[in-house]
């Protein structure tokens, strides 16, 4: 029998790169194995003249190549099914393809490094946002420039988790595993499926996007093949699914019943059978233009400008009407939320009051099974919950809507509620923390 340690496909690799008490730019900087001299020469030089917002862009636009680079070598479809862009291939370059959100998310979600770093990463790159975005009269009129701090802070964060490391790993466990997926015909008792059953969430919910990514695609041995696959691993992943994964293989038979590919329409058919699967299969098309509408939602969100974009596709969103399908449910509401907590600057007015009216659409009920069967894997919202701003925007949504009244099976999304409700920062980070490990099964 393996031991646990053998069950779990990656970990985080949490090994130091930079002495805990270091701080000088010049020796931070000597610390960045992935740049040249001549590089670690001019982050030295731009320092000193204090020219810290160049200095940091330059350090950032170094970092994020080494990234992007790394996570090419797993290969573009991969990152393509990663990403939800089944239409990348392997001919797309990695560094216009995903977007430096779409990097540093990867690098979490594939154990390159933890939630928290993942989080220091991204108020990087908001903060070289911010400066970028202000112009020269904003500039000189509010004497506004990047302290000195800052940029060490930021520096430090970029050489810990990418230029300090001489390679980057990631996931090679699980690309091997990605690839047998399509390549052989697994059984319950092969030590991979048994490595994936043991592992945390995330690879199941992985696993199940690849998977139904192949049926939509693929043809002959290889659809055999996956089809094969997927009778195995739905009966034994059906019970710790969530709802939100169940969805997503009914929607994918409805989508192979309506483009007549009998195969793999019998081979869906026959794993949904084994587990009374069928009440997930969406019965019309009403719920994509919901889970549309929300996606379109959730790129504003996160893309430049939001404040100002968030608006009109929030509008789209509450148009389409007050009741919102099964199927379309966890990602709306994961889009109402994000506009209503908003970012580490605030949020978005004139979103947030057009997500409030959809807001109060949701029921008890419903808040109930948001909080049982989504929220322990919506990984956008459990982010938001490490920034204060968005926190307390959490913290006021909790008392007026009595989500502490709830009856919540999972114990740490309890914790969360509890500490959320009595505004206790330290303990809802903490309940945040252990959702996350719970998700990934790594430490944070």
């Amino acid at each position: 029998m393996m031991a646990n340690k053998d069950l779990i496909l990656w970990q985080a690799n949490v090994q130091e790169i930079l002495p805990a008490k270091i701080s000088n730019p010049a020796d931070i900087a000597l610390f960045a194995k992935q740049l040249s001299s001549k590089d670690i020469k001019q982050i030295s030089q731009g320092f000193e003249a204090g020219s810290y917002e160049m200095t940091v862009n330059f350090v950032w636009t170094k970092a994020m190549a080494a990234l992007k680079r790394e996570l090419g070598s797993l290969g573009m479809k991969f990152i393509g099914e990663l990403v939800n862009k089944p239409d990348l291939g392997e001919d797309d370059d990695v560094f216009d393809s995903i977007t430096e959100k779409e990097a540093v998310r990867l690098a979490e979600e594939l154990g390159v490094i933890s939630s928290t770093e993942g989080m220091r990463l991204r108020h990087v790159q908001e903060m070289i946002t911010h400066f970028n975005k202000l112009d020269s009269s904003e500039i000189e009129m509010e004497d506004i420039e990047m302290e000195e701090f800052e940029a060490i802070n930021a520096l430090k964060v970029c050489v810990k988790n990418i230029l300090g490391k001489p390679k980057i790993e990631v996931a090679t466990n699980f690309v091997e595993f990605r690839e047998a997926l399509e390549s052989e015909s697994l059984s319950s008792d092969n030590p991979k499926v048994q490595m994936l059953v043991s592992s945390p969430y995330f690879f199941h919910k992985l696993t199940i996007s690849i998977l139904m990514a192949i049926i939509k695609k693929s043809s002959g041995a290889k659809l055999e093949i996956a089809l094969a696959n997927i009778n195995t691993m739905i009966p034994l992943l059906w019970a710790k699914l969530r709802d939100t994964e169940k969805w997503q293989i009914g929607h994918t038979y409805r989508d192979v019943y309506s483009d007549g590919q009998s195969t793999a329409v019998s081979g869906l058919q026959k794993a949904l059978l084994k587990v009374k699967g069928f009440d997930f299969v969406p019965e019309n098309l009403r719920s994509d233009s919901f889970v549309r509408a929300a996606e379109a939602v959730i790129n504003a969100h996160e893309g430049m400008n939001n404040f100002y974009n968030e608006e009109s596709p929030m509008r789209t969103l509450l148009k389409l009407g007050s009741v919102i399908p099964a199927p379309a449910f966890s990602i709306c509401v994961t889009a109402i939320l994000s506009v209503k907590l908003g970012n580490c600057y605030g949020y978005s007015f004139a979103a947030s009051a057009v997500s409030d009216q959809m807001i109060v659409m949701i029921t008890p009920d419903r808040w109930q099974y948001y909080l049982n069967e989504c929220l322990p894997g919506d990984v956008r919202i459990l982010q938001k919950m490490l920034d204060s701003k968005p926190r307390r925007n959490w913290y006021s949504i909790v008392e007026k809507y009595g989500l502490n009244d709830l009856d919540l099976k999972n114990k740490n999304i309890k914790k969360l509620i509890i500490a959320s409700f009595n505004e206790n920062d330290s303990g809802v980070i903490k309940a945040q923390g252990l959702l996350m490990q719970e998700y990934y099964g790594k430490k944070k």
